[in-house]
């Protein structure tokens, strides 16, 4: 009769959770995608238990425990306390990478992957939203804390970059045309992926806009607003952004 019981509640669940529109599916959509029970279970125990433990006992178990329901983990990777991470499955973690305490690895339903690589930093409170096509950060950049990164559709941060405190590239902005909605409110938009070259140093509080270019050995001051693409070697700065010096 317990069997019985616990059989038709697990069916019961089963079938709620696969069902896209009930609580219990949207809430498995946005935490693991279309993945099964076990899957939910898993990254369910491991949020509740595991990222929250601190000293060596929490880092030990992130190391073992996550790449359960991680795409890929490398080896040594270092992941803080107090993290939000969502859609686990579609994440990629280079050897070596540092993921420092309450930073959100945000990959919506419908995005591409997240992508992270030997060696990199990414500081307290940062926030990598993966909103659409793939958010990649290559080897040996450090991003610094409070920072905002946005993919609708794309973002690549090159080899060895440096990115400042409360920094911000936007993945996408909202229509204004219509002065009777909020803008909140108005469509979102997105001009096209935004890739910043290898070596870049981007300033505290800098902002980049969706859709802008940036090449190599880039230097942008501290609370700059990059509103269009910059060649290699240059330095910028100013709201709007203009290139100040170019060097070799």
């Amino acid at each position: 009769m317990l069997f019985t019981t616990l059989h038709a509640m697990t069916e019961r669940f089963r079938q709620r959770l696969s069902d896209p529109n009930s609580s219990f599916g949207r809430y498995r959509t946005i935490a693991i995608g279309q993945r099964g029970l076990g899957d939910l279970l898993a990254y369910e125990l491991i949020n509740t238990f595991i990222l929250p433990l601190p000293g060596r006992l929490g880092l030990g178990l992130r190391r073992l425990l996550f790449p359960l329901i991680c795409a890929k983990m490398g080896r040594c990777v270092t992941l803080g306390t107090d993290c939000t991470i969502r859609n686990p499955f579609r994440i990629w973690i280079e050897d070596y990478a540092v993921i420092e305490d309450g930073v959100t690895l945000d990959v919506k339903p419908l995005a591409h992957n997240l992508l992270i690589g030997r060696n990199v930093v990414v500081g307290r409170r940062t926030i990598l939203n993966c909103a659409g096509g793939t958010l990649a950060i290559d080897n040996g950049t450090h991003i610094g804390p409070s920072c905002r990164l946005g993919s609708k559709k794309g973002l690549t941060i090159g080899k060895h970059c440096r990115i400042g405190e409360q920094a911000c590239c936007s993945g996408a902005g909202h229509a204004y045309a219509d002065r009777n909605r909020p803008i909140v409110e108005q469509a979102v938009t997105c001009k096209g992926p935004t890739k910043l070259g290898d070596f870049v140093i981007v300033g505290d509080r800098a902002t980049i806009l969706d859709g802008i270019q940036i090449g190599n050995n880039v230097r942008i001051a501290p609370d700059s607003l990059v509103t269009r693409d910059i060649p290699d070697n240059s330095l910028v700065a100013g709201v709007p952004a203009r290139i100040q010096d170019s060097h070799s």
